[in-house]
């Protein structure tokens, strides 16, 4: 097989904090390669730093060897043709988009290698199909879902068809329906290689050929497919990605005072109708769900019941305070170190984050860090603590276990337990776990209408459809 990257990396990171050591990794013609770990075990500043984004980009430094199809990107003149060759998909879709439109994007990557203006318009119309954005070509790129976003930056990237690909957290704010367009997508790349970095390694474990798990930056362990047996996944699940099929459980509780009630809720932007809403209430001490297809409307929705977005019509009333925590948690963050947000919660509400439980220890650690510099799970938690200091009456999350690995994610569960007991809990969510596991109860959000739906016909659907 031809190879198509070779890399050794003997060190890898910014100055004064090294994150990679002693790393090797190799990727032939049609080899899937998954690599796993914990939040911040160094699996993205390894991506960043085999195909040069480190340091020509982000600064850093990188000392080692990289060869993609023969070029070194270590070099600058050889960085300069790594487009040409491939396709990378980042964790947060917001810091790779940078065009108005969709249709925009996707020409873009073309335009920069050559294409003319005509023929990369037409390229980008079939992708934007290819991965469902349809109808949404001339959209403000700012008005799509998370999910819309992270379909825009798969068709950006593969829209030229590059000989390998870098997934980044693919499955992160994507819908059931859409991770099984990657998985189709995947399935046929051809002789096309892919390096996938994810936390819910159960949605490619049939797909990849080869699982490289890192920890502390350093490699823990690499099996082919064939290696994989229950004792592989065991140590894979111990260094921090999820294995293992959803867990039902029925939930029986004895939910307090309804905290917050909507009735005839017409809701979306100016200019922009979203979804109706009949009926929705929350009770104290109860996790509701909100599911549905990406741009269904969801986040909409919860920016309209906390408050932030007026509905057309219809009546929202509630009791107590109300705290929405966004999808992505870099919009909670007011200052440029992590001692400075710890400060700030504590002047507000009197409560120190890092004193929350042991789930936020590790906060005192990094109090002299930017938390834009923390893992996109730590920067989750942390927003967490954010939230918690403020002890809202009911608590509207959007999308809280991107980016997490196994252990935040138990954590999460905990966290969710905790939280109801004492306020409403409103979860916007594609993951199927928190579905089955830690919520009460389901609205389905689909085709301009929200209604209560039952929730194990709801896991059962979502689980089916990610399947393909």
């Amino acid at each position: 097989m031809d190879e198509l990257l070779k890399a050794s990396i003997d060190e890898a990171g910014y100055p004064n904090k090294p994150v990679l050591s002693d790393i090797s990794i190799e990727v032939h013609n049609s080899e899937r390669v998954m690599v796993v770990g914990s939040s911040g075990s160094g699996k993205t500043t390894l991506l960043l730093s085999v195909t040069g984004v480190i340091p020509h980009l982000l600064g850093g430094i990188v000392r080692g060897y990289s060869r993609i199809a023969g070029v070194n990107p270590l070099d600058i003149k050889g960085f300069r043709l790594i487009p040409k060759f491939t396709g990378f998909v980042l964790q947060d879709p917001d810091k790779q988009v940078a065009m108005p439109t969709p249709l925009d994007e996707v020409a873009f990557t073309l335009e920069n290698l050559g294409w003319s203006e005509g023929e990369a318009y037409k390229r980008a119309l079939q992708y934007l199909k290819r991965f469902g954005l349809d109808g949404y070509e001339l959209r403000w790129v700012e008005d799509l879902s998370g999910g819309q976003k992270r379909r825009l930056t798969l068709a950006a990237s593969l829209v030229h068809e590059p000989i390998l690909l870098f997934l980044d957290e693919p499955t992160a704010s994507i819908d059931p329906w859409g991770l099984a367009d990657i998985r189709n997508f995947i399935r046929g790349l051809g002789e096309k290689g892919v390096v996938i970095i994810e936390h819910k390694a159960r949605y490619f474990l049939d797909l990849v050929d080869r699982v490289i798990a890192l920890s502390n930056g350093r490699i823990a362990g690499v099996w082919d497919r064939g290696d994989i047996d229950e004792s592989v996944l065991k140590r894979v699940r111990e260094l921090g990605a999820d294995v293992g099929e959803y867990v039902f459980r029925e939930r029986i509780r004895d939910a307090g005072e309804i905290v917050l009630e909507a009735q005839g809720l017409k809701v979306g932007y100016k200019g922009g109708f979203a979804l109706s809403v009949e009926d929705f209430y929350v009770r104290r001490g109860e996790v509701v769900a909100l599911v549905g297809p990406n741009g269904g409307g969801k986040t909409t929705l919860l920016k309209t019941l906390a408050g932030i977005i007026k509905p057309f019509e219809g009546e929202i009333r509630t009791k107590g305070t109300r705290f929405y925590m966004p999808q992505h948690p870099d919009y909670m963050f007011l200052f440029n170190s992590v001692g400075r947000e710890v400060e700030e919660v504590k002047k507000a509400t009197g409560v120190d984050i890092t004193s929350l439980g042991p789930e936020f220890s590790w906060v005192s650690r990094v109090l002299d860090r930017s938390p834009y510099k923390l893992s996109h799970g730590q920067r989750r938690w942390l927003a967490f603590g954010i939230a918690m200091g403020y002890n809202a009456s009911l608590y509207l999350l959007d999308e809280p276990t991107t980016g997490m690995d196994v252990r935040l994610y138990s954590s999460l569960g905990r966290l969710l337990e905790r939280i109801s007991s004492r306020a409403g809990v409103v979860v916007a969510t594609h993951d199927i776990r928190v579905i089955a596991e830690y919520t009460d109860r389901v609205y389905m959000v689909s085709d301009g209408k929200a209604w209560e739906a039952d929730r194990e016909y709801v896991v059962r659907l979502l689980d089916k459809a990610w399947r393909g």
